[in-house]
């Protein structure tokens, strides 16, 4: 009964002889060229079994690999290749006239955590501060604030790559990242190290479809900071974005003819389930087919084929409530951390809320769902989007929010809507606000729920699936 599964392996150890020989190859070669990272699953060979678009090439090294069933293939081995940048790559913009011009736009960037909000005003200074108003939200009644560092002469530390040699990197996010910093010093008097002023190092990163925006805070040490923004500015710089090592081809064709024929052992295991391929399943037994029996049917009679089953939601019943009352407005999320919290409700409003312990509630609509106005406004500006292609995420703008102090119009908030992959849990949102200009908004929320309603979407970005395919589809 191992049979077939001892020819599974077999199969198996061909590769594993194969890809050994092109280490032990590769050390012998390439050790006194270049040093080795530390490992880990990053893909940098795979075995292609014949490719038209591919022919043998003079000079490459070739091996000859026989399988079990005595099938014959010809390997040429490629020259190890990795990331290198090239002598005179073309830097579009410099980071440092990228970051400087931040400052030069007076641009701030703000995190809320569940007290602090931290304010990083580029070029000029970091902040810390908490805040807490009266019923009106004009008056303050109660301010802690501390600087984390300002800007100096011997603040951008990272040296300039105009001359096209790599930024250093930091691993962030599960990845290295290439970052340009900058370093505020000479903040608030440290109450634990007299004589010691805060300071802070900020890491820029390139990340695309991103505003420029604070993602982390550490205290690293005592009064000592870094902080991490991701801007989709520092992109433009090539040198900036993050970088994938290269895949190495290996090509195998096969000499009896049929070069693009794979081994059939390969096919085998190709097919074959990972929880079943070391299980052995006994044989079943073989029962003596019945004798057939045929029927005469009247001609109108009509045969009645059976119907595929419609794929069943894997939601529980309180998930599906949850998914109809919040699409259909019923139900308003609510989260946030800090002074403010904010109250979305899906495609019909956005409000801010802050509830004191007496329980005066102060609130703020930052604007209401208006599908025309929405059309209209991208139709102005030009940002229709192409609806077959598959989003990440989409941008709805509400209008029409209650009046600002300081503007004398009304608030106005994008929505965007992301698709989150980071919990299953159809009702858990994540939010995130900014403010980059007076009382207008942008508000970011994730969700695995997002992802069913961003695959169908018009060329606004409005959704168009029914909530019915969406809970039976999830």
């Amino acid at each position: 009964m191992f049979s077939c599964y001892r020819s599974y392996i077999q199969q198996a150890f061909m590769m594993m002889q194969l890809l050994l020989f092109i280490l032990v190859w590769l050390l012998a070669h390439e050790c006194d060229a270049q040093t080795f990272d530390a490992f880990d699953d990053s893909i940098f060979f795979d075995v292609v079994w014949g490719d038209p678009k591919v022919d043998y090439k003079d000079g490459k090294m070739e091996i000859v690999m026989r399988t079990e069933n005595s099938e014959e293939y010809i390997c040429q081995l490629p020259q190890p290749s990795v990331f290198q940048l090239p002598n005179h790559i073309d830097v579009e913009t410099s980071a440092l006239d990228i970051i400087s011009k931040l400052d030069t736009d007076k641009v701030c960037s703000y995190r809320v955590d569940s007290y602090w909000i931290y304010e990083v005003c580029h070029g000029r200074h970091v902040k810390q501060f908490h805040e807490e108003r009266d019923a009106s939200n004009k008056k303050v009644l109660v301010k802690q604030a501390f600087f984390l560092g300002y800007i100096g002469e011997d603040s951008y530390l990272t040296d300039d790559t105009s001359a096209g040699a790599p930024p250093p990197t930091l691993n962030h996010a599960g990845a290295l990242r290439p970052y340009f910093s900058v370093v505020y010093k000479g903040g608030t008097e440290c109450d634990l190290i007299p004589g010691f002023k805060r300071e802070t190092i900020v890491y820029y990163m390139c990340m695309p479809d991103f505003q420029t925006s604070v993602v982390s805070v550490k205290e690293v040490s005592t009064c000592k900071y870094e902080i991490i923004i991701y801007t989709s500015l520092l992109c433009k710089n090539k040198l900036y974005r993050l970088k994938e090592d290269p895949i190495n081809h290996i090509y195998c064709l096969s000499t009896d003819g049929t070069k693009w024929k794979r081994p059939v052992g390969y096919e085998i295991l190709s097919q074959a389930k990972d929880d079943t391929l070391f299980q052995a399943k006994p044989e079943p037994k073989k029962t003596p087919l019945p004798e057939p029996v045929f029927v005469k049917k009247h001609p109108k009679t009509q045969q009645n084929t059976p119907k595929p089953e419609p794929k069943k939601s894997q939601l529980t019943f309180p998930e599906k409530t949850f998914v109809r009352r919040f699409l259909t407005a019923e139900k308003c999320v609510i989260g946030g951390v800090g002074w403010w919290k904010y109250e979305y409700c899906f495609q019909k409003s956005l409000k801010q809320f802050h509830k004191e312990r007496s329980g005066v509630k102060t609130e703020i609509l930052l604007g209401i769902w208006d599908e025309p106005r929405h059309i209209e406004y991208l139709k102005e500006t030009g940002k229709l989007i192409d609806p077959s292609k598959k989003r990440a995420y989409i941008d709805l703008h509400y209008f029409m929010g209650d009046i600002c102090d300081e503007t004398g119009l009304p608030r106005q908030v994008t929505v965007r809507m992301k698709c989150g992959h980071q919990d299953n849990n159809v009702q858990a949102l994540t939010m995130f606000m900014e403010e980059p200009k007076m009382c207008v908004y942008k508000f970011t929320t994730e969700s695995v729920l997002f992802c069913k309603v961003l695959e169908d979407i018009n060329e606004y970005g409005v959704p168009q699936a029914s909530i019915d395919n969406i809970i039976e589809s999830i």
